[in-house]
């Protein structure tokens, strides 16, 4: 029987297909859905369509197998929140951050916690201060505490040789009143000049006022008897308290009381020659820099360091020594005039990094960063600061420039931006800065909230990190720099060196921390055989 096809017109006999293509017959032969005209019954018909949608089909299967067969023998990716029970008694605190206007001498690093652990100025870590600016930049780097204990002693102790009821009322040092004279007198005393910065509220400038007279007549004597001009060498005072030197000090940047600050050849810059004013020393403000008399407050150290200072001065100019003058000599370090090995002058600058890691308990507490001087009365110090890393633990997020080898693969599953707010490893000298108000008494408190993280591969070695969240706040310092000395030293008096008073009580930057008791587990796993049964 003949069968008309209406659709092309063609005819064929049943289970014949039309002749229109090779792909179109290939197409027909996988047609696993062939169905009867309604025209005949007992018989099939393959069709392109149906070829088409059996390949379809099939490859569907086949995905859906392929994605069960590898689900099958992947790991798979599971959070878990556990008690932490870490071992390990301490967390390590990785930090750098820049105060821009304190020196380096007077900032320490002090930690407390909630199990009574308390370390002043720490010491034995890996801790370390440099200037910020200038050249000294990178060089004299510090140990955050006191490497030399005799140091200390030295510039604490005063002189028995003064006469203090003779030299108390006597005034042979020039008093300073204002920036035009200051700059004067810089202009004038072309061999060396030195200055005392203090304030009468100062217990330790109370001390040292006698001696500075003292040593000024020593000098002034001295300059006579060997025929030099009184020009040569002067020594003068500055009172920070009144207002006509309010904005000298602080212009000059001096944060404590008293200090002695040497200007040599007519340059306020010890590395540079006439620069005779202050705005002329503010246009290069990054490298600012300043000697600090360092040595023994007796009236015979002062006397002796001056002396040998201006020889030195003096025979740079007559054998026309030029690396030896200001101008040419580049960096200057200080003075050692009694040849022992140390300087007792320094050069210092406005600005100074704290850079390292250090250890502390598991347990809540804080780390401040205090100014504080066992022989200087502070003034209100400016706590402006820059926090460029923050972060907690052995592992700082971000990319490691190393990584071991059985450490790749847990390293693999931390995202690289987690940690917390300053965690990253390379801000690129980026970070926050947290402005102090104009009147310089301003304390900041930073809370941050500490949340250990493992991250646990099948075939690694697992790696813990830390996040926080972090929140900050900054509020006035009751009193100024003075009331808080009075209240200290009638707090000596009476021996009432409790807790409460060891807090830092003038301006400071606080960093409290609060760890866990639970932590996050990020593990990848492989799912039993047993599930694809069921």
């Amino acid at each position: 029987m003949v069968v008309r096809r209406t659709s092309t017109g063609a005819t064929s006999l049943p289970g014949d297909y039309p002749d229109d293509g090779r792909c179109a017959n290939a197409l027909r032969r996988l047609d696993m859905y062939a169905h009867a005209p309604p025209e005949i019954s007992g018989f099939t018909e393959r069709t392109v369509g149906g070829g088409l949608f059996t390949i379809v089909v099939s490859l569907i299967f086949i995905a859906l197998f392929t994605m069960q067969v590898s689900a099958l023998f992947a790991a798979t990716y599971v959070t878990d929140i556990v008690v932490d029970h870490t071992a390990d008694a301490k967390l390590r605190v990785n930090v750098r951050v820049d105060f821009p206007f304190v020196e380096c001498e007077f900032l320490h690093l002090d930690v407390v916690d909630a199990i009574g652990s308390r370390k002043t100025n720490i010491s034995g870590e890996n801790v370390y201060k440099h200037p910020l600016s200038g050249p000294m930049k990178y060089m004299n780097i510090q140990h955050a505490a006191p490497v030399n204990a005799e140091t200390l002693d030295d510039a604490f102790e005063y002189g028995t040789t003064t006469d203090y009821d003779h030299y108390g009322n006597k005034r042979i040092a020039f008093d300073i009143a204002g920036l035009d004279m200051f700059e004067h007198m810089v202009r004038v005393h072309h061999g060396l000049l030195l200055v005392n910065f203090h304030a009468p509220w100062c217990l330790h400038c109370r001390n040292f006022a006698p001696i500075w007279e003292h040593a000024a007549e020593m000098v002034r004597l001295e300059l006579r008897r060997t025929g030099r001009s009184r020009l040569s060498l002067g020594m003068a005072s500055v009172d920070c308290s009144t207002e006509k030197n309010d904005e000298l000090c602080s212009k000059l940047h001096v944060q404590a009381y008293p200090s002695v600050r040497v200007y040599r050849a007519g340059s306020l810059h010890p590395s540079k020659e006439n620069q005779t004013s202050i705005a002329e020393l503010h246009r290069e403000a990054e490298n600012i820099q300043f000697e600090v008399y360092h040595g023994k407050r007796s009236a015979e150290a002062i006397a002796a360091f001056a002396d040998s200072l201006l020889k030195e001065i003096e025979a740079a100019t007559e054998d026309g020594n030029d690396e030896a003058s200001p101008k040419k000599r580049g960096t200057v370090f200080g003075h050692d005039a009694d040849g022992d090995g140390r300087h007792d002058s320094v050069v210092r600058t406005p600005g100074c990094s704290v850079n390292g890691q250090f250890n502390v308990n598991r347990v809540p507490g804080a780390f401040y960063f205090v100014p504080r001087s066992r022989s200087h009365s502070l003034a209100d110090v400016d706590m402006t600061h820059v926090v460029r890393h923050l972060s907690f633990g052995e592992h700082v997020p971000g990319k490691p420039s190393f990584i071991p080898r059985h450490l790749r693969k847990a390293w693999s599953l931390i995202p690289v931006d987690m940690g917390g707010r300053f965690a990253k490893k390379d801000n690129g000298g980026g970070g926050a800065q947290f402005d102090a108000r104009e009147n310089r008494r301003t304390a900041f408190e930073h809370y941050m909230k500490v949340i250990p993280r493992t991250f646990a591969p099948i075939d690694g070695a697992p790696i813990q990190i830390y996040e926080y969240t972090f929140s900050s706040n900054h509020f006035d310092v009751h009193g100024s720099a003075e009331e808080r000395e009075m209240i200290y030293y009638d707090r000596v008096e009476e021996h009432a060196m409790d807790d409460e008073f060891r807090r830092p009580r003038g301006p400071v930057v606080k960093f409290s921390y609060d760890l866990s008791p639970m932590q996050v587990k990020n593990s990848t796993r492989k799912l039993q055989n047993t599930n694809h049964v069921r």
